[in-house]
């Protein structure tokens, strides 16, 4: 699970309201730009959305905030992970 929270995304800018921020005009959509983590390292992914016109930018911190709890009834236990993009927390007992 904290893997899974961790792991490196590309996000976008591109939907209208979706994104943080305390005033409607913070969180207008921004068209064709995406933030890869910087330890995306596909060449050709990156060769290919630069092809098709995004503009790219990079940070080391491309996931959540995000926080997950899976139920594993198999074994009676419960496994949290939070993304380290800020102070997140899962809590399961």
């Amino acid at each position: 699970i904290q893997q899974a929270c961790e792991a490196a995304n590309i996000n976008t800018n591109q939907l209208w309201l979706s994104l943080g921020g305390s005033k409607t005009e913070d969180r207008k959509p921004k068209a064709g730009n995406l933030l890869l983590n910087t330890k995306t390292k596909e060449a050709n992914l990156i060769k290919e959305l630069e092809k098709m016109g995004y503009k790219l930018s990079y940070d080391d911190r491309s996931s959540g905030p995000i926080n997950a709890i899976l139920f594993d009834w198999k074994h009676g236990s419960l496994w949290g992970g939070s993304s380290n993009n800020g102070e997140d927390y899962g809590i399961g007992w």
